[in-house]
């Protein structure tokens, strides 16, 4: 009997588009979970007999799908689910929210199918870039010098220790919604010289700063690992003024054209790496955000197990979603 492929994903998510499309022209069968209508619209029940025993379905508006008829689980970005009514109640409503979400949660947890990338090994390593630095380094990859630090004087010694070339990160929340309606969106960003002051050191002690050495940049890469297989595109970053330190920056701002993206080979060696990379924290897909500087050398930045590519693919050509299409249908086939 043929299982089913279930995407985890979100109701504007390009990336799932672009693969469903594949699927769907493959002949698979397959369920998308838009995860922000949990509980609005899609139902969970999960049942654990005395024995042990485990029996979970989703109810969707049209179709019920039994775990059991599942055969591998994309986790492509789950989102929180919006709930559809109005408590009057801003703690009792936060309150139903995160027990929708962890329900949700729960049930990521419960399929004996594969689970790629797991939901669990996801939650671990998204925000975690030192780990992932690490580990990329153990394997022979570049990394920046790096440093996480509450501590004022460490920042004083890190700014030292990276001759003065540092940017600022964030550790995990980039985008700030303000009481007045107003947004902040926060990127990586250079830290000028003249900003170091005790004035502006002493602003630090609200919060961990994550530090880096600037790495000088030709072009910016994003790779994405499918399994065994890798593809990478440069970014031409460096001709736009908003795009030189994150190229996300000039992306929002409408710029994403100006910077030209090429695909590349980056050879047996670097792919050879970032599959077993990837294959160490036992994920099946990878985006991984890297530097070529300009003499040459690959530098690693980070992973993102979610990430965003379907524009890559839009801009290169380069068959990212029939990748991920083969994939989710071979690893779906093993359990059939």
């Amino acid at each position: 009997m043929e299982k089913t492929i279930l995407i985890l994903t979100h109701s504007q998510d390009d990336c799932a588009k672009l693969v469903i499309d594949q699927l769907s022209s493959k002949g698979a069968d397959l369920v998308r979970f838009n995860t922000n209508e949990f509980h609005s619209k899609v139902k969970a029940v999960m049942h654990l007999s005395g024995r042990g025993d485990f029996q979970g379905r989703y109810e969707f508006p049209d179709s019920v799908l039994p775990f059991s008829q599942v055969g591998v689980v994309w986790n492509r970005r789950i989102h929180e689910p919006e709930l559809d009514y109005d408590l009057g109640n801003p703690e009792l409503q936060a309150w139903m929210a995160d027990e929708a979400e962890m329900a949700m949660n729960i049930s990521f947890t419960m399929f004996t199918c594969p689970v790629i990338n797991p939901w669990e090994i996801n939650e671990r390593l998204k925000f975690n870039k030192m780990i992932q630095m690490q580990r990329a380094a153990s394997l022979g990859l570049e990394v920046p010098l790096s440093c996480i630090t509450n501590n004022l004087s460490e920042i004083k010694e890190f700014w030292r220790e990276a001759e003065e070339e540092v940017i600022f990160k964030k550790i995990r929340k980039g985008l700030f919604r303000f009481s007045n309606g107003e947004t902040l969106l926060l990127h990586t960003s250079k830290i000028p010289r003249e900003m170091m002051t005790e004035e502006n050191l002493a602003r630090m002690r609200f919060s961990p700063m994550f530090l880096q050495e600037h790495i000088p940049k030709r072009f910016d890469v994003r790779s994405v690992v499918v399994d065994e297989k890798v593809f990478s595109v440069t970014i031409d970053s460096q001709g736009v003024e908003e795009g030189k330190t994150d190229y996300r920056t000039a992306a929002v701002m409408g710029k994403l054209k100006e910077m030209p993206h090429k695909e590349i080979d980056l050879g047996e060696d670097v792919n050879k790496k970032l599959v077993a990379f990837s294959k160490s924290f036992e994920l099946t897909f990878s985006v991984i955000d890297m530097v070529i500087t300009p003499d040459g050398r690959i530098v690693f930045l980070e992973d993102n197990p979610n990430g965003q590519w379907a524009w890559l693919e839009h801009m290169t050509g380069a068959p990212i979603s029939e990748a991920f299409a083969d994939t989710l249908i071979e690893f779906s086939q093993r359990s059939s």
